[in-house]
């Protein structure tokens, strides 16, 4: 047995000290591309942990993992992908390796594989496209047992490693920048298809489905070109196509970015700039503003390289581009109370009425005093709830309810939900309701290795969603014997611990006028 510091990021930061699961004996050994592996028996299903699916050098395309000799013991994660620490915690307290070596698969696989073609779900995660690895999602293991899927957390590059854009690097590759982890999580994508048959697993059915920049990650997949009958069904948790600060812009924005990056780095002249960034350590890449999760704008993102991205989601869904993929597309009902606590209250600060008023200026100068008018302090408890109601509302409701807007306005079939389950209650002083990721420990039954411990109301809600996300993997649709009716006629439903309806009104609850293009 032993002891481990979960980082469990799925847009929070969950931390605390308990007891790792133990594998048991080494299991069969498969055969994938690059060599032989073998997994270990874990919470009732098969593991295969840091399997290598590609390689990359800095800033440049992934290429195909290099081959390994004899059997390799899949059994640990691997390095997880560069990135800070979030919400100021001490570099000596992480549990994770930072490495660009970083470009590894976990699978987790059910019994039953043995002798069926099983459905497929591919987890992307989430953390502003600057945190966030796979092992930090260890386990599904639940919802892979009994909702009878094999699924697969790849890792992918973040930050600048992962999405730095300038013109010389689109000059040595053919026009693509700014979209090496898109392309990590597209090649990922495609060893699941070419390997995915050898666990049991079905090439042709796969789910791909992911929360906050995970869920923005499902978007650009779908409106990448070289991602098409990659994954035929999709699930977006959080993470809206539209109106986010996670939507790819232009390149050109992203030149601006990268250049003022590079420029602080101390590689500002073009004709070094490229060798200057590459010759420098992981450490001072990571040490600048741009890294850290500590607003909600956002510097490094996808950008639209024409290549690799030739549009953006919104366009890409009202074009139809998901017209033969079904999606469920939700949000939580108080996602920004997370940001609040990330944002402030983890730097030493307690919004105010003249915080407030300042931060909704800053990050939205356009349509202030419209938000100021939408959300009087007079009708929230503190500043802090009048501040996560605006979060909450301009880049995860509103946008989500955009998102299914445009989808079906391209002929997708959309089931929306509103998840509003207290997973800490709707009093905690610091996460209070639904915030956002708070849905994520209802389908993960271990996070960082840390047991999701669900009892009654909770523990029906959490075999719910399984059972619908799986249930949506294998049939294309939510439901199923003993669940709620879920229809995708324009009404939502809502999710919680006291009972699931479909409900109408969602604009109103969010103040969605406001929020318009």
């Amino acid at each position: 047995m032993r002891t481990r510091l979960c980082l469990a990021l799925v847009g929070a930061v969950i931390c605390s000290f308990l007891v790792a699961p133990v594998a048991s004996a080494r299991t069969p050994v498969v055969s994938v591309a690059g060599g032989a592996v073998s997994g270990a028996r874990v919470d009732g299903i098969t593991q295969y942990l840091g399997v290598p699916f590609a390689q990359a050098a800095r800033f440049s395309a992934p290429r195909p993992a290099a081959p390994w000799s004899g059997v390799r013991r899949a059994t640990t994660h691997s390095p997880q992908c560069p990135q800070s620490l979030p919400g100021g915690v001490p570099p000596a307290l992480s549990p994770f390796t930072n490495s660009e070596n970083c470009l590894s698969v976990d699978l987790y696989v059910p019994d039953s594989a043995a002798t069926q073609q099983l459905p497929v779900m591919v987890y992307l995660y989430g953390g502003a496209y600057v945190l966030g690895s796979n092992q930090q999602y260890d386990s599904p293991a639940e919802m892979a047992r009994t909702g009878n899927v094999i699924i697969a957390v790849p890792n992918y590059r973040l930050g600048p490693f992962g999405f730095m854009a300038l013109p010389e690097l689109a000059a040595e590759s053919g026009g693509a920048t700014g979209t090496y982890g898109t392309q990590d999580q597209q090649f990922a994508l495609r060893w699941v298809r070419d390997n995915i048959g050898r666990f049991g697993g079905n090439p042709d059915d796969v789910t791909l489905f992911g929360e906050s920049a995970g869920a923005m990650s499902v978007c650009t997949q779908i409106s990448a070109p070289g991602s098409r009958g990659l994954f035929q069904k999709a699930i977006i948790e959080s993470g809206p196509c539209v109106r986010s600060p996670l939507v790819p812009p232009r390149r050109e924005i992203g030149y601006q970015r990268s250049e003022k990056y590079a420029a602080s780095m101390g590689c500002a002249d073009p004709r070094t700039r490229l060798a200057c960034l590459r010759s420098l350590p992981i450490d001072k890449l990571l040490d600048s503003p741009t890294t850290k999760f500590d607003s909600p704008l956002a510097t490094w993102t996808p950008f639209i390289d024409d290549v690799v991205l030739t549009t953006t989601p919104d366009e890409a869904l009202r074009n139809g581009a998901a017209a033969d993929i079904p999606l469920i597309i939700g949000s939580n009902a108080d996602e920004g109370r997370l940001f609040v606590a990330l944002f402030d209250y983890a730097n030493g600060r307690i919004p105010t009425a003249e915080s407030f008023r300042s931060t909704v200026r800053t990050v939205y100068p356009d349509r202030a005093d419209a938000v100021l008018a939408t959300y009087p302090l007079s009708r929230y408890r503190t500043p802090a709830d009048a501040l996560a109601a605006v979060y909450t509302d301009s880049l995860f409701a509103c946008a989500a309810s955009a998102t299914t807007a445009a989808a079906r306005a391209g002929g997708a079939a959309v089931w929306q939900y509103r998840f509003t389950a207290a997973p800490l209650g709707r009093s905690n002083p610091l996460l209070s309701g639904a915030f956002h990721a708070s849905e994520i420990p209802f389908l993960f039954s271990r996070l960082g290795g840390v047991p999701i411990p669900w009892t009654g109301a909770s523990a029906a809600l959490a075999r719910q969603m399984k059972a619908q996300w799986t249930t949506f993997a294998r049939t294309g649709r939510p439901n199923g014997p003993g669940l709620p009716s879920w229809t995708p006629d324009g009404r939502f439903l809502s999710i919680d611990t006291s009972g699931s309806s479909m409900r109408t009104g969602f604009d109103a609850l969010h103040h969605c006028g406001v929020w318009g293009a």
